[in-house]
């Protein structure tokens, strides 16, 4: 007796879902990794994994490996003194100058007054220099 009744309701229960209004989407995959045709902006992704994996070498590039530690040294010394002529240049009074030397460099920084300076640089092998002017020269705002 309960074998018919839960046999009633079924096929009623079927019935019922078989006559329901049903929709259907288009499927649309869409592939989460990047590897696969993913999301364009991650890009730099693909990119980096490219650059992971290349195995060329640039002939210009420079092996800094190479340098030894007095090369290390001299170019740490090369810095400060830089930096030391500039900080007396942004904190000296106008037309203060510094001089640094080298077999190959001649770098000259005066300073503007007002927290500016100009640095000029000549390449003692080419000839050629280069003028770098950085801060305030006269203008208040």
């Amino acid at each position: 007796m309960y074998k018919k009744i839960f046999t009633a309701i079924s096929v009623t229960g079927c019935m019922l879902v078989s006559t329901a209004h049903v929709s259907a989407g288009e499927l649309i995959y869409r592939p989460i990794n990047p590897s696969f045709g993913g999301d364009p902006l991650v890009g730099n992704y693909l990119l980096n994994k490219a650059q992971g994996q290349d195995t060329n070498k640039d002939p210009d590039m420079p092996d800094f490996g190479s340098f030894s530690e007095t090369d290390l040294f001299l170019q740490d010394l090369r810095n400060t003194l830089v930096s030391d002529a500039i900080t007396d240049a942004v904190e000296g009074e106008p037309g203060r100058t510094s001089l640094i030397e080298s077999a190959t460099l001649r770098v000259r920084v005066e300073s503007l007054g007002g927290g500016g300076f100009r640095m000029n640089i000549l390449d003692r092998r080419t000839g050629e220099q280069t003028t770098v002017n950085l801060g305030q020269t006269s203008a208040q705002f």
